[in-house]
């Protein structure tokens, strides 16, 4: 890891203490202390290419002939870490900070802060508020400025006793590409939950995009729906349907199906398969894809293990096909604890 790797992770952790125990109002508030609970999470997370071959694509001189395209997945192999703080602070508010540092190559990483804070108005609502900052460093003589970007998000939860949940929320994000292109969104998100009967809840979100940039405004639209139905073999199943369409001539459909099941009390897995298919206007084609669209496949399974009342651990794999000669595997390892 570079010097200043190690001194912008230190930094987040310095603010991560700083605010945990900033907020305190007794002397020992951090921990099991009555209304003050701390809970920690570490996660490690690694993502390679099992096969992958950059397309190719005919160039317009023709001393070149042929010339090779980045690929629309980039940055793998990929070793990800992941440092994540819940702290409550009384019997109305709570805090939550995550610092996500991210191994992308030779002479490319990522940093990803994350700070929520959730206020608890009543028995059944609460308000929250968070703040995101990603920053992508380049050492590359060739790449003139580094790429980032920061998200603020206020929102609004509801949950009536689990039979009724809403979360209406509007996030506001403005980002920089490699190029310094300015690149900001404004999205509005609604998503209810209802519990039908004691067996089976259906779920409905919306998102809405508005992109503005150099090329002008432009407005994306995605609707998402889930089915669930809990079974008396203590089975969970999830059916669920995801629809994007934007103006740019970008439009997408993504079915997923899940089974959770419980193999004993302390100890729970979930498969989990999904496919999407994009695809793109003629004038809105990236360059670094075969034909005009992308089509996906990806499975995933994962293993929940309470190993005391107040640890738990996770694993998780995950493999990804697509049509773009890309195969791909994820394993995620993690730990959780009441400190």
């Amino acid at each position: 890891m570079k010097n200043k790797d190690l001194r912008s992770t230190g930094q987040w952790y310095i603010i991560i203490c700083l605010l945990v125990f900033g907020f305190q109002s007794e002397i020992q508030a951090f921990g099991k202390t009555g209304w003050y609970a701390t809970r920690v999470k570490f996660e490690y997370q690694y993502s390679d290419y099992n096969q992958y071959r950059y397309p190719l694509s005919l160039s317009s001189d023709p001393e070149i002939g042929f010339e090779y395209l980045n690929p629309y997945v980039t940055d793998f192999p990929e070793h990800r870490l992941l440092t994540k703080v819940q702290q409550t602070l009384g019997p109305l508010q709570s805090i939550e900070l995550r610092h996500e540092y991210s191994e992308l190559s030779d002479y490319k990483d990522q940093h990803r802060g994350y700070l929520r804070y959730n206020r608890y108005l009543t028995d059944m609502m609460t308000l929250y508020g968070s703040f995101q900052n990603l920053n992508i460093g380049i050492n590359d003589p060739d790449s003139s400025a580094n790429v980032g970007g920061n998200v603020a998000t206020a929102g609004l939860k509801y949950d009536r006793s689990g039979w009724i949940k809403g979360d209406a929320s509007v996030s506001y994000d403005m980002s920089k590409d490699s190029n310094g292109l300015i690149i900001s969104t404004l999205k509005p998100m609604l998503n209810v939950r209802w519990s039908l009967n004691s067996l089976t809840a259906l779920s409905g979100r919306v998102e809405l995009y508005r992109t503005t940039s150099d090329s002008g405004d432009f407005i994306g639209r995605a609707f998402t729906v889930v089915l669930s139905r809990y079974l008396p073999t203590q089975t969970a199943l999830h059916a669920g349907m995801r629809v994007y369409n934007h103006d740019y001539g970008v439009k997408s459909i993504s079915p997923t199906f899940e089974i959770g099941q419980y193999l004993r009390w302390d100890l729970s897995m979930r498969l989990r398969y999904r496919y999407f298919a994009c695809r793109f206007d003629e004038d809105a084609v990236p360059d670094f894809i075969k034909g005009r669209s992308i089509n996906s496949h990806s499975c995933a399974a994962e293993i929940n293990w309470q190993m005391f009342s107040d640890i738990q651990t996770r694993f998780k794999y995950r493999r990804y096909l697509s049509d773009q000669d890309i195969k791909m595997n994820t394993y995620l390892l993690s730990l959780e604890f009441d400190v």
